[in-house]
């Protein structure tokens, strides 16, 4: 991390520190994720990601997605209120690489994710987010297939087990109420191998 003071300058304007709190929160999200949150201009929010930026508090990845191009920004480790491993460009693109096409099967990458979370190249809630950042982004119009009944569905359809961070339908996941509050999304089939119904 830079010094304090260009720290708290990049922090002492409101809508940075809305992006801050917001990409803490996700850990990592689309520059579309960031601009539908704050209502800005994309000239204006890429301002306030340089400034972030320069502070050495954000780190941007340019990634195309179904030949769109699109930014993927995340905190950079020496921020983090906890301890884990850093999340860095490079595994970024280590579990991305710089294209992803909408017929590339959710499940090479990941396959991928799980490989670099069992290695501990990535923690497993970044490897999270980004998944569901690149499940997102990828075009809604497109099919993929749910892992649990194995039917092709529209993405928009789909959503990301919490577990296994495989695509499920509607009918084959479930939300699952944590401890700690909140609530996780599971599918049938981690339902099945984790609680056995």
């Amino acid at each position: 991390m830079r010094n304090l003071q260009s720290v708290a300058k990049a922090l002492s304007n409101p809508v940075r520190m809305q992006i801050f709190e917001y990409l803490l929160e996700r850990r990592v999200a689309n520059k579309s994720d960031l601009l539908a949150e704050t209502g800005l201009e994309r000239a204006s929010l890429n301002h306030h990601l340089r400034s972030l930026a320069e502070a050495g508090l954000v780190v941007s990845v340019d990634v195309t997605i179904d030949k769109v191009r699109n930014s993927l920004c995340f905190l950079s480790a020496s921020v983090s209120l906890e301890s884990r491993s850093e999340l860095s460009s490079q595994g970024v693109r280590a579990l991305l690489g710089s294209e992803v096409e909408s017929d590339v099967d959710h499940t090479e990458i990941e396959e991928r994710a799980q490989r670099a979370i069992g290695k501990g190249e990535l923690a497993r809630d970044d490897a999270k987010a980004i998944l569901r950042t690149l499940f997102e982004h990828r075009g809604r119009g497109t099919k993929n297939t749910c892992t649990s009944c194995g039917r092709i569905k529209r993405m928009s359809d789909l959503a990301l087990c919490d577990n296994c961070l495989r695509p499920a339908c509607q009918s084959c996941r479930q939300k699952v109420d944590k401890t700690e509050g909140g609530a996780e999304t599971i599918c049938d089939r981690c339902m099945r191998e984790l609680f056995g119904s």
